[in-house]
C-alpha cells in the first residue's frame, strides 16, 4: 500500500481592491524605501534585510499598513489551521491566532523591489515558520520573468522519487502568497522596469 506522508500546502489569495487603494499603498512603501536610501542605506541592503515598514509610527500615520498587516496575520492563520488534517491523522493546529498575531507584531517587514536584471536564487527562510509575499503590480511573467517558483523541500537530493517538484505562482496585483518557511523558492530573472512587493516572515522566536 502506498501512503502519502508530509504533504505541503501554500495559500494564494487575491484581494479585490480598487486601484486607488493599491496606488496609495505603493506610494507609501516607495516613500519609506526612499527615506531609508536618503538615510544612507544601500538599495541591496534595504531589499535583502528588514525595513521599518510595519512600525507603530508608520501604522499610525498610514492606517492602510495596519490593514495589510492584518491580511498577513489572517493568511498565516488560515494556512496554519489547514494543516490540522494530514490524511487520516488529525490534530490541533500548533499555532493559535494570538500566537501568530504576537509573532507578527515583532516584525517590520521587507520591501524586495526588483529592477531590470534582478533575481532571487533558490533559498528558504531559516529561522522562520512561514513567509508571506504581497504583490503590488501585475507582471507578465512569460515575457518579463520575475516569477515566484516554489520547489519540493527535497528537490536537491531526491531526484526521481517525487512527482512535480516545482510550482510557479504568477505575479498578480494584490495577490498574497504564504508558504511554510522550509519550502525552497526562487524568483526568476526580471526583465521589466520595477516590481514592488511586501514580504513578512512569521519567525520562530516571536512567541
Amino acid at each position: 500500500m502506498i501512503t502519502e506522508i508530509f504533504p505541503s500546502k501554500i495559500l494564494i489569495e487575491d484581494f479585490d481592491k480598487p486601484q486607488e487603494w493599491t496606488d496609495e499603498l505603493k506610494s507609501i512603501v516607495k516613500t519609506i524605501f526612499a527615506n531609508e536610501e536618503a538615510a544612507g542605506r544601500k538599495f541591496d541592503d534595504i531589499v535583502d534585510n528588514s525595513l521599518p515598514l510595519f512600525t507603530e509610527e508608520n501604522e499610525k500615520a498610514f492606517p492602510i499598513l495596519t490593514e495589510v498587516k492584518q491580511m498577513f496575520i489572517d493568511g498565516f492563520y488560515e494556512l496554519a489551521t489547514s494543516f490540522e488534517e494530514y490524511g487520516e491523522q488529525v490534530g490541533p493546529c500548533q499555532l493559535s491566532y494570538d500566537d501568530i498575531k504576537r509573532k507578527v507584531s515583532r516584525e517590520t517587514g521587507r520591501l524586495p523591489f526588483m529592477r531590470n536584471g534582478d533575481f532571487k536564487s533558490v533559498h528558504n527562510h531559516l529561522g522562520a515558520q512561514a513567509f508571506g509575499i504581497f504583490y503590488l503590480e501585475d507582471v507578465n511573467n512569460e515575457g518579463e520573468g520575475g516569477e515566484l517558483v516554489l520547489r519540493d523541500p527535497s528537490f536537491n537530493s531526491n531526484m526521481g522519487f517525487t512527482s512535480n517538484n516545482r510550482y510557479s505562482v504568477p505575479t498578480k496585483k494584490n495577490r498574497l502568497v504564504i508558504a511554510p518557511a522550509h519550502i525552497w523558492h526562487e524568483v526568476t530573472s526580471y526583465q521589466g522596469e520595477e516590481r514592488t512587493a511586501i514580504v513578512l516572515n512569521l519567525n520562530v522566536y516571536g512567541g
